[in-house]
């Protein structure tokens, strides 16, 4: 019979460790799963010190049912089969701590918390309604209390709250906001921030305090606004600094830069059509460019001609817990 045993079963264990201290991220779980020999190499908690830049771009490919990462900077792809759970028509809710929180859309309607770092998958209770939003305030695996909050849009206006712990099952707050006359009451309003046809607007945090991103159907007209809570007005940014935003239909995030070169920038989920590397919009020139390694490339003045994910896609920062 023939030996069907990976050559990599051949390799002394020392070596086969430095090679895999050349491996990262999703190259790294591929070839830790190859077999046994691999994972007696490096175990897990070695990911837990290895820093990524910047979130990665995941999309979900339901034809082909694999998953693809894609490095903002570097235009490295890294493809992982989809979980066969996942499997069909998906949702993605949210992304946050490393988690996506999705909703399967054919069959019964199931919702998970999915950790494609650690191919983890965790089932909220089945029979939920379909909502118009949810978000998740920590993990499932935080060691305190996990709280899905969800919102229907239709009238009277739903808002429900999944708590769940570690050592529980999860439990449902259904809360209806309606008035008396049957009015939804919900309707505080902090700023009113400048209106443009035609124009997308979204809400993303830098530590703690809002920003408003302001930008047009095809993005000819990009503004970065900050919340002056004193005087209740939105103001307009001209640098982000240090931090940099990425945005996509599911994602709204803003952190800080762990290099100069990804700071001052908003990343979007498309692809240019020449090299398909993800393009970002820099403050500085106040233009649309790709990265060539570390090295800013390209003048796009808009997004005309720029390739949209049109799969299941949001931006996620690597967990391994």
């Amino acid at each position: 019979m023939r030996n069907e045993e990976p050559h990599l079963l051949n390799i002394p264990l020392d070596v086969l460790r430095r090679i895999m201290e050349f491996c990262v991220g999703v190259e790294y779980l591929k070839l830790r799963a190859t077999c046994k020999h691999c994972q007696l190499a490096v175990p897990i908690k070695r990911l837990q010190t290895y820093s990524l830049n910047s979130p990665w771009l995941i999309v979900f490919d339901k034809h082909r049912g694999v998953i693809t990462f894609t490095d903002p900077m570097f235009g490295d792809k890294y493809f992982i089969k989809t979980p066969q759970k996942l499997i069909g028509e998906l949702r993605i809710y949210c992304s946050g701590y490393g988690w996506l929180l999705l909703y399967k859309l054919d069959g019964p309607g199931e919702l998970f918390f999915y950790n494609p770092f650690t191919n983890d998958i965790r089932e909220l209770p089945s029979g939920l309604p379909y909502l118009d939003s949810l978000y998740f305030l920590a993990p499932p695996t935080s060691p305190d209390l996990c709280t899905v909050l969800g919102l229907s849009a239709s009238l009277p206006m739903n808002f429900y709250i999944y708590i769940w712990k570690s050592s529980s099952n999860w439990g449902a707050l259904n809360i209806v906001l309606e008035n008396e006359e049957g009015n939804n009451f919900w309707n505080a309003v902090v700023a009113k921030a400048p209106r443009r046809r035609f124009a997308q607007h979204i809400l993303v945090s830098r530590d703690s305090h809002p920003l408003l991103v302001v930008l047009d159907e095809l993005g000819e007209f990009v503004e970065v606004l900050r919340l002056n809570g004193y005087a209740l007005k939105w103001e307009k940014l001209d640098s982000l600094g240090r931090y940099m935003i990425y945005i996509c239909g599911t994602t709204s995030l803003c952190m800080e830069a762990k290099t100069p070169e990804m700071e001052n920038k908003i990343y979007f989920p498309r692809l240019d059509s020449k090299h398909r590397k993800i393009v970002f919009y820099f403050l500085e020139t106040r233009k649309y460019h790709t990265f060539n390694g570390q090295n800013v490339e390209q003048d796009l003045d808009d997004l005309f001609g720029t390739k949209y994910h049109v799969h299941p896609h949001a931006w996620i920062e690597p967990s391994w817990s």
